[in-house]
């Protein structure tokens, strides 16, 4: 039938017959590869219909690197990340990502990985690279508070106010026009502004514990050779 569709032209009717194959079936990988030829012929558009279409049902049958393969062919790098990070190839969607995608596209990889690492994975400080490095500031104190780790938090935040003030500095003193403009989407530190809710709890558990250790300090003993 998909034979007689492509000698008559009709070749998005061929590309749609094809790509209804069982994924369980003998026949899918080859027709699913005939499918993507094919819609390559046709348009873009269904070029990249037929490989998510593809790649969604080679996932399906643990086929999730030759899935990536495809949509990294057609530039579809966002999806090919989430599809390595749903089949646990964390690292691999790390890597494709920092190789292919920039700004809020990597960021949203690492930040899902960080998530991973934190609630899967139980390692706190590994998922505070991992939220840094996604510039996803508020996470990582999130973390820190549900940690329950005031004097790391209040750490945390001055450590990251101290770099911010640097680097506006160095922007500042900058002759290059381009820093200027830089500078001025930097004024304010995303998600750790004095105003957020959660710098302020932080800076009141801390002051809290601070006076706890001060108690802590008058009402023990002196030590004594």
């Amino acid at each position: 039938m998909g034979t007689r569709l492509v000698s008559i032209g009709n070749l998005e009717a061929a590309v749609s017959l094809l790509l209804s194959t069982n994924p369980e079936s003998s026949y899918f990988y080859p027709n699913a590869l005939r499918a993507v030829a094919l819609s390559s012929a046709v348009s873009r558009s269904l070029l990249e219909l037929a490989v998510k279409v593809v790649a969604a049902n080679m996932v399906r049958t643990d086929r999730s690197l030759s899935a990536t393969h495809l949509l990294c062919a057609v530039g579809r790098y966002q999806e090919a990340c989430s599809q390595l990070q749903d089949a646990g190839c964390w690292t691999d969607a790390a890597t494709l990502a920092a190789t292919h995608l920039k700004g809020s596209d990597y960021a949203r990889v690492l930040q899902r990985w960080a998530n991973h690492v934190l609630h899967t994975e139980h390692n706190l400080w590994r998922s505070l690279t991992l939220y840094v490095a996604a510039g996803a500031l508020q996470e990582a104190l999130t973390a820190l508070r549900e940690a329950q780790l005031p004097d790391t938090a209040a750490m945390f935040i001055l450590a990251c106010r101290e770099i911010h003030a640097e680097i506006i500095n160095n922007l500042a003193n900058s002759d290059d026009e381009s820093c200027s403009s830089i500078k001025d989407t930097l004024v304010s530190l995303p998600g750790l502004d004095p105003e957020n809710q959660d710098v302020i709890a932080v800076g009141e558990y801390f002051g809290q514990y601070q006076k706890k250790l001060v108690h802590l300090c008058m009402e023990s003993q002196p030590f004594a050779d």
